[in-house]
């Protein structure tokens, strides 16, 4: 839960170019050694840079709330 979670992605003035989603989350989990199906993971269209929450189905019953901050990548 208290995992920093940073997605890097290309952006423009605190655009993004394109939107980070379940799959994304996904991906970054799992480098960090949390696997967990992007099917799982619900995530409004994030479309800016900032801090964001995602919700991770665990379970019928389980949730788990995943913080994450989406920053610009230097070019």
């Amino acid at each position: 839960a208290n995992l920093p979670l940073v997605l890097t992605v290309k952006a423009e003035e605190g655009k993004l170019f394109g939107t980070v989603t379940a799959a994304d989350l996904a991906d970054a989990l799992a480098a960090k050694g949390v696997e967990l199906d992007r099917k799982a993971i619900v995530v409004e269209g994030v479309k800016t840079v900032g801090e964001y929450e995602a919700v991770a189905k665990l379970h019928r019953e389980v949730k788990a709330t995943v913080k994450f901050s989406v920053v610009a990548a230097e070019e």
